[in-house]
């Protein structure tokens, strides 16, 4: 796996030169999740499922982790939760987002693994996008007439593309359904993200404590479905990240 952080600038800028890499950023959370599954659920299972895809394409991704907390207001409270404004969370990944592209880096995946940064990602990304191929790509605008226009231009043979997703949106709902009993997935540290975590981190999950689930959801979840879903999102990212790299 080639993580950014782990390189010297000699390394880091042959490999890059070299490979024409792509990143996998990993985003999630540091927030409560009932007393079953650890504070640090979010983070640590999307920078594994991000850190996993690092070691398939050890030529072609690079990995690199900038934060660990996001958008949890709604957590807090509970003590240990961290939040950051959104402001503060979207500028940050913004301006990791630009250090990419100025450093040879146009190809950048986010890997979310906390329910409450969809919302301002989903609306943020399109325009971070746009205004990376508008400051980067040297964009001729004399003949723009239209907004329309200048989107059409900024969007055609784009050497940059930044996608964002969360972990649980790979997967084919049908699959999924015939998995899980809950309706709701992922949830919050329910059957779906208690099975991910007992098969990612099960050291870290208090198994008697799932029997006192307030919500109640947590007590069908296994290992033995945490595995079939983790295997169904690393299929689904290698063809994503696959398609990214052609």
């Amino acid at each position: 796996m080639k993580n950014l952080e782990f390189f010297n600038r000699n390394q880091a800028r042959d490999f890059i030169n070299k490979n024409k890499p792509m990143a996998i950023i990993p985003t999630g959370s540091v927030e409560q999740h009932l007393n079953h599954l650890f504070i640090g659920m979010d983070i640590n299972s999307a920078t594994r499922i991000a850190e996993d895809l690092a070691k398939k394409f050890p030529e072609d991704v690079l990995f690199y982790k900038p934060l660990n907390a996001g958008i949890a207001e709604h957590h807090m409270a509970f003590p240990g939760t961290m939040t950051l404004r959104v402001n503060t969370f979207i500028g940050v990944l913004t301006d990791i987002v630009e250090s990419l592209i100025r450093g040879g880096v146009k190809k950048i995946l986010f890997i979310n693994g906390h329910g409450g940064n969809v919302e301002p990602m989903a609306t943020s990304m399109r325009n971070i996008s746009l205004q990376m191929k508008g400051i980067h790509e040297g964009i001729d605008t004399t003949e723009v007439r239209t907004h329309y226009d200048y989107e059409e231009l900024l969007n055609k043979d784009s050497e940059i593309d930044i996608r964002y997703t969360s972990y649980w949106e790979m997967h084919d709902e049908d699959f999924i359904k015939n998995i899980i009993k809950d309706d709701i997935w992922p949830g919050h540290a329910g059957e779906y993200e208690t099975s991910v975590a007992l098969y990612m981190f099960p050291d870290l999950v208090d198994k008697e404590a799932i029997e006192n689930d307030p919500l109640g959801t947590s007590t069908d979840a296994s290992k033995e479905k945490g595995e079939q879903i983790y295997k169904d999102i690393i299929k689904q990212y290698s063809n994503l990240i696959s398609n990214m790299l052609s």
